[in-house]
């Protein structure tokens, strides 16, 4: 134990595995909607890569609205079966037909049509996570009030996301798409997508159900509208949940982004086959689970807001090298990098991706396990725990990694000349077109890691003062 520490209550082994599994659900989801949906939309179907980004942006609208609405209902729910699995339950079915409607091939439509049917069937996507993640996500904070375990907790469902987002990327590259622009292909990954989404979601309701006895059980709580809002303005108030809320988001974005233009630098700049590339989805995969295994003795008995500052810090510095040097090899005729299709190169960027996808998760762990000290100390204040409410943090932000992303992602492609008819495959692979881009995108992979490190500056949650709360609380175990 930490010195200073307290025995605060704690989730078993299989409680931990049970409630991490369901990030296999939002791990796929995040793939789909951060690698083969802008390209498949744009270079596949048709669509203009704005339209693709501004039916993205229309579903997200509806998830800042439900998001909040969903997690403060929960958070009054007080059923045989708890708070939160009613709405998981009602989940599983929409969020796995949405994925594979999504990706199924619609047919000689208009875009007008191809449009609208993304924006439905994103919607019904969108709203399906909510009913699953936000009550999920409110479950950890109930499930364990240790400080380190947290970590854990949050690390557990990280591993457990990119076995389902990076799982199902191999196994597209490597199985199921011929190319980036392979129409069965998609179809393909179209129904295994939406097992996976299933199986993930099924196996951590029914594991997680047999907690509900043990989980929080709220008083009655007003459902007037203005009780429900004044109570919501009361706990988003909150100092660290704002700045935490919006450094998460910044720091989304940023992910987002890089997920959502990897399949156009690996086209069109590093001009990589997807079988080729079906190796760096595993080495990332397992690169990404051993860093992350490590996150809880890593943080043990140390802060978790330094640690996730020094990897902002970290990747706003070597993120950005590889295109960058490209650039100036193209432009002014050095050989910072190895050539295209060679396996110097290769190597360099399946390193390089791996540690930056690493760092991400690793960050990713922290932000979610401070979102969930958080919790007892608006309780401490107001008397109310409302996991749900306070959870979109971690709902939100893991949107914005498929939406706000790739938002951005097709805003760029539509300025740097993508959708343009007059351009040609010369200006695409490796010319004008793809260059604007990638100096586009430079700029504002480096600014919003920036902004969000300034957030998390910010957070004024310890060790210490949690320990306070959960204590003050009576969340403390006896010897």
């Amino acid at each position: 134990m930490a010195e200073g520490d307290i025995n605060a209550q704690k989730a078993s082994p299989f409680t931990q595995f049970y409630y991490g599994f369901g990030s296999i659900s939002v791990g796929i989801k995040n793939n789909l909607l951060g690698t083969f949906l802008l390209i498949y939309y744009n270079q596949v179907l048709g669509l203009p890569a704005s339209l693709a980004a501004l039916a993205l942006f229309i579903a997200l609208i509806f998830d800042a609205i439900t998001d909040p609405l969903i997690g403060m209902w929960s958070d009054r729910t007080n059923s045989r079966w708890g708070r939160r699995h009613p709405f998981m339950y009602v989940s599983i079915i929409p969020f796995s037909l949405a994925y594979y409607f999504i990706l199924t091939d619609p047919g000689d439509i208009t875009q007008d049509a191809l449009f609208y049917r993304l924006v439905f069937w994103l919607i019904v996507m969108r709203m399906s996570m909510t009913l699953f993640e936000v009550p999920r996500g409110a479950l950890a904070p109930e499930l364990s009030k240790d400080y380190d375990q947290r970590n854990r907790l949050a690390a557990i469902g990280m591993m457990f996301g990119w076995m389902g987002g990076g799982g199902i990327d191999f196994l597209a590259k490597r199985y199921m798409l011929e190319s980036f622009v392979d129409l069965e292909g998609y179809q393909v990954l179209a129904f295994w997508g939406g097992i996976g989404i299933f199986i993930g979601a099924a196996v951590s309701c029914i594991g997680t159900h047999r907690n509900i006895p043990d989980l929080h059980k709220p008083p009655p709580r007003s459902l007037n509208i203005r009780d429900f809002f004044a109570e919501a303005i009361d706990t988003l108030s909150n100092k660290s949940w704002i700045v935490l809320f919006f450094s998460g988001i910044f720091y989304a974005l940023l992910i987002g982004l890089e997920s959502g233009v990897g399949t156009y630098y690996n086209e069109f700049f590093w001009q990589w086959d997807p079988f080729v590339l079906a190796p760096m989805s595993l080495i990332t995969l397992f690169s990404v689970i051993s860093l992350v295994f490590f996150a809880p003795f890593i943080a043990y008995g140390r802060s978790k807001k330094n640690i996730a500052v020094s990897i902002f810090i970290f990747t706003i510095i070597v993120g950005p090298l590889p295109p960058a040097l490209r650039l100036l090899d193209l432009y002014y005729g050095t050989n910072l990098l190895p050539g295209n299709g060679t396996d110097a190169l290769w190597y360099l960027l399946a390193v390089h991706g791996a540690l930056m996808a690493s760092l991400g998760a690793l960050g990713f762990v922290f932000i979610g396990s401070m979102s969930m000290d958080i919790v007892e100390q608006v309780q401490k204040k107001t008397d109310r725990r409302e996991e749900g409410l306070l959870g979109t943090v971690n709902s939100f932000v893991h949107k914005l990694v498929g939406a706000g992303g790739v938002l951005l992602s097709g805003i760029i492609l539509t300025v740097s000349g993508f959708d343009d008819p007059s351009a040609s495959l010369a200006d695409k692979y490796g010319g004008a077109v793809i260059n604007k881009f990638v100096i586009i995108h430079l700029v504002i992979g480096m600014t919003l890691p920036f902004i969000s490190t300034l957030l998390v500056l910010m957070y004024d949650i310890d060790r210490t003062k949690h320990n306070t709360h959960v204590t003050d609380l009576g969340y403390v175990e006896k010897e």
